[in-house]
């Protein structure tokens, strides 16, 4: 009984001691609200892009619980006449909407950041984009250096590369 009575008191000191934990790290940041890329319009934006790699929290869904790729093609809402490369992401009904800025864009690399925090969690990405689905290293560097900037990666997340080796045959020119 006494063994019994030693893991219940065990237990309790350590529930209490993880609770404390999760009051101090919660709740999470805020969204950052970086500038919209100064040469922004829709028409340099639309086309192909690929996804070279991102910085993304866990909550960022982009496989199901087996591991199976989603693919989930959002709706872009601008509702900011000062900035149109500032616009509001959903997918689904049900889904809260998350902030999607487009922070950089030229001929070649588009930088997108997207952000949303529901019940004091705070997820985010950073989407590294290119035209071609193979770019030099020092160019992606280069891009990466926005995130710290405007300091979208308050957790420090690793640059995460996106495999495109045999994905894309058919785009490549």
């Amino acid at each position: 009984m006494r063994a019994v009575q030693k893991f219940l008191a065990i237990l309790a000191v350590a529930l209490v001691a993880i609770g404390a934990a999760s009051v101090v790290a919660w709740p999470d940041e805020p969204c950052r609200i970086p500038p919209g890329a100064r040469n922004f319009t829709l028409d340099k934006y639309a086309g192909l892009w690929y996804e070279i790699g991102k910085i993304q929290t866990a909550g960022g869904a982009d496989k199901t619980v087996t591991g199976k790729t989603i693919v989930a093609n959002g709706t872009l809402t601008n509702t900011n006449a000062t900035n149109p490369a500032r616009f509001t992401e959903s997918f689904f009904p049900f889904t809260p909407k998350v902030a999607y800025n487009v922070i950089y864009l030229d001929e070649k690399y588009s930088i997108e950041y997207d952000c949303g925090q529901e019940a004091g969690i705070t997820n985010y990405c950073f989407h590294v984009l290119a035209r071609k689905p193979q770019v030099p290293e020092e160019d992606v560097q280069q891009l990466l250096q926005l995130a710290v900037r405007f300091d979208l990666n308050p957790k420090n997340i690793p640059f995460k590369p996106t495999k495109q080796q045999g994905c894309w045959n058919q785009h490549q020119e």
